[in-house]
């Protein structure tokens, strides 16, 4: 029985040090926050020379990218809800064990109640859905998870002093008394600065947290219990840990701050009383052994005289009467953590309206609590109520002010075109925070709305100079340089940035090289990257196909096209398509795909692409190919890469025909006239193949522009066209 006794001890003594550990481990990472961060990219147009050295006339625009922040709303967290009601469960059960010992009723008498008593409730809510249910159990467990955390902070208010006492014993009564009056001074000091923070009478770092002495007070008095040979305490102290962590647990992930600070503010309260009835208690009931220097805290639990369980009934009287002597702040502040709890529970359960009530009810008893605030400003966003937004963050900022919460109550005024509003915001939440580097780029684009581009230049260089490593203030940097000649980036700075792979500040390192005529780094990533349809590697994939041309890496436009995401995010896809498809080996395909681009444009957008569409033509008909071909498959590739060149038109039509491939051939001296309509060279080889096709008509016709085109031409070319419309019609009469 020793043996599975020490078992079962070691069991709980770990199990519950898990859980403090856990919970210390959220208190200290902070929690699930209620706002997050959102990185914003604006595609901001830049026209520049597009041909600067064959045609510096023609001009379209690159993209660069322009990034700040939005705020987005985080919904509370499921699993902590989960987790502390099967720990508050396993709590309630102990608990029930523990009061059907102490009662002495037999266990099957105890239990036959206990179910007969659900059993009417059971049967009296039978209409009720399964959400409802969890709703409807939901509010008692809470409301005794809280009562389990206030009883206990109270029974644990002399766990730390008995520490101390232990801690302090030596062999000299002496040493003793000073070791022990060294210890409970500082944590008396230690819990008035705590206090001091806590209720905002003064601002300190010297101090060890409320929370933090809460949770060691706790296990400390867990500890002790497991060590004492009264197993109903035993169990008392072990299910009011676990019924007050399963509570704990959602209230930390959550951040329902009402909640936390009403249980640090009560457990400061219970342990300053005890801290000093402590030295009383102890003096009354064992001056001898005192006087004696024995080990008292071995004892402690055992007086005779005022035992401590009397001692710790007038601390909770004390303490209760300290907080409604305070107008009743920490009971205003544990409902309030009551309500926010129910809301977060209907919304899991997805009841909109009994979460806005539950929110609502928080902020009667607690108007400046974050969290109600915060959640109902979610909430507002939801359903497009700006006002009710925009109020309810401003009433999260009174007494906890965020730098989310500025940036999201900036954005809104932004949103609806009141700059200046926006501005006076970021520069409060600046004066706060005078280290966030998000701030500081959002004062930067509320200056740029302004048209104050000096200040907006400022603070993109501060913002940068806050966070040096992160590429978005880099981009940034790089944008303003592009878009106002500005000269913030030193060409270091931009060779040293060329091995990011952050898209956006490629795609602006990019944009800044071509507009400023500058060499790019050799550094600079050319390769493909795994692209999705976001604005950064929109603004990539643009600038990348239009600085490299025919070296930049091959993208799937053609898969691209069949997404919906995509076309609707980039309609430009066709017209990089095209451009990719000229400079790789395919400049028919590309011509034929602008001309649709231009029948389909707007008037600005069909200028640029037709002054594109006649670059991309002159530079065909220019181009000198000396090239010999000597197969098929030469013939082929030849067309499909110059298909302009007269040249390789009278070369490779040879070949085609020798492999059958007429159709091939005619369509391919169609397109070389159809593009050229007004260059004579073209006609005397579209001529020739229009009769090898039968095409008499269109011969004719050919032969007729080509008469008024350059008479000379056509004379030196008569009496062939004579003898291959001859052969057409006997053709045709043999057929």
């Amino acid at each position: 029985m020793k043996d599975q006794f020490n078992r079962l001890t070691i069991f709980w003594f770990v199990f519950t040090s898990l859980i403090s550990i856990f919970c210390l481990g959220i208190y200290v990472w902070g929690g699930s926050e209620a706002l997050g961060w959102q990185e914003v990219s604006e595609l901001i147009p830049q026209t520049v020379p597009l041909f600067a050295e064959s045609n510096p006339s023609v001009s379209s625009s690159i993209f660069l990218v322009r990034q700040h922040y939005l705020i987005q709303s985080i919904s509370p967290a499921v699993w902590p809800s989960i987790i502390g009601a099967v720990i508050g469960l396993v709590g309630t059960i102990i608990l029930i064990q523990g009061i059907q010992a102490w009662s002495k009723i037999h266990w099957r008498q105890f239990l036959l109640g206990i179910v007969i008593w659900f059993g009417i409730i059971l049967w009296k809510n039978s209409s009720l859905p399964l959400q409802d249910w969890l709703s409807f159990l939901h509010g008692p467990w809470v409301a005794l998870s809280c009562f389990s955390a206030v009883v206990l902070a109270v029974l644990s208010s002399s766990s730390i002093p008995s520490l101390l006492l232990e801690t302090s014993h030596s062999s000299d009564l002496e040493n003793s008394k000073k070791k022990w009056g060294a210890f409970m001074f500082f944590y008396l000091i230690n819990l008035i600065l705590s206090m001091g923070n806590l209720w905002g009478l003064w601002t300190s770092t010297l101090y060890i947290p409320a929370f933090i002495l809460l949770e060691i007070s706790f296990t400390l008095e867990l500890f002790r219990s497991l060590r004492y040979e009264n197993k109903l305490y035993q169990r008392l102290i072990i299910a009011l840990f676990l019924l007050s962590h399963s509570l704990l647990l959602p209230f930390l992930f959550n951040n329902n701050e009402a909640g936390i600070r009403a249980l640090e503010t009560w457990l400061i309260m219970t342990h300053l009383c005890m801290t000093l009835l402590f030295p009383f208690f102890l003096w009354t009931n064992f001056k001898e052994p005192i006087l004696k220097n024995l080990a008292i805290y071995k004892v402690v639990h055992k007086a005779h005289f005022i035992p401590i369980f009397l001692i710790q009934i007038g601390v909770f009287i004390l303490s209760s009467s300290w907080v409604f002597a305070r107008q009743g702040t920490a009971w205003h502040q544990i409902v309030a953590a009551y309500y926010n709890e129910q809301g977060d529970v209907e919304h899991f359960l997805g009841n909109k309206s009994l979460e806005e009530i539950a929110y609502k009810n928080a902020m009667i008893h607690s108007k400046l609590n974050a969290k109600s605030n915060v959640s109902l400003a979610r909430m507002s966003q939801m359903v497009g109520d700006v006002e009710k937004q925009a109020y309810y963050l401003q009433t999260s900022q009174i007494k906890f002010p965020s730098e989310k919460n500025f940036v999201a109550l900036a954005n809104i005024y932004g949103n609806e075109n009141q700059w200046f509003e926006s501005l006076f915001t970021l520069k409060k939440a600046f004066q706060q925070f005078p280290q966030s580097p998000h701030i500081a780029t959002q004062l930067s684009r509320a200056y740029e709305q302004l048209k104050q581009i000096d200040s907006a230049a400022y603070y993109l260089v501060l913002a940068k100079e806050l966070a040096l490593e992160n590429p978005i203030y880099q981009a940034n940097l790089l944008y303003f340089d592009v878009r106002y000649q500005s000269k913030l980036v030193s060409q270091q700075d931009v060779n040293d940035w060329s091995t990011s792979t952050d898209h956006a500040l490629q795609a602006n390192i990019l944009a800044q090289s071509w507009n400023n005529k500058q060499r790019l780094s050799s550094n600079f990533p050319k390769e493909s990257f795994e692209a999705t349809p976001e604005v950064r590697d929109l603004a990539l994939i643009y600038n990348t196909c239009l600085f490299f041309k025919s070296q930049a890496p091959l993208f799937p436009f053609d898969q691209w096209k069949k997404e919906s995401t995509w076309v609707q995010k980039f309609p430009e896809i066709t017209y990089l398509e095209a451009w990719q498809d000229y400079y790789h080996q395919q400049p028919l395909r590309a011509l034929n795909q602008l001309d649709l681009l231009i029948q389909q444009a707007n008037t600005t957008q069909a200028k640029e692409y037709q002054a594109v569409l006649s670059t991309w033509k002159q530079e065909l008909v220019e181009k000198k190919v000396k090239i010999k071909i000597e197969s098929l498959l030469q013939a082929k590739s030849a067309l499909q890469s110059h298909p302009f060149t007269p040249g390789v038109l009278q070369q490779s039509l040879p070949f085609l025909h020798r492999a059958n491939k007429h159709t091939e051939a005619y369509q391919a001296s169609l397109a070389a006239l159809q593009w050229n309509e007004n260059l004579a060279i073209y006609y005397p080889i579209y001529i020739q193949e229009a009769f090898l096709q039968g095409e008499i008509q269109y011969a004719d016709d050919a032969m007729n522009r080509l008469k008024k085109l350059d008479p000379s031409l056509f004379s030196s070319h008569e009496a062939n066209f004579a003898k291959a419309r001859e052969k057409a019609l006997n053709r045709q009469k043999f057929n």
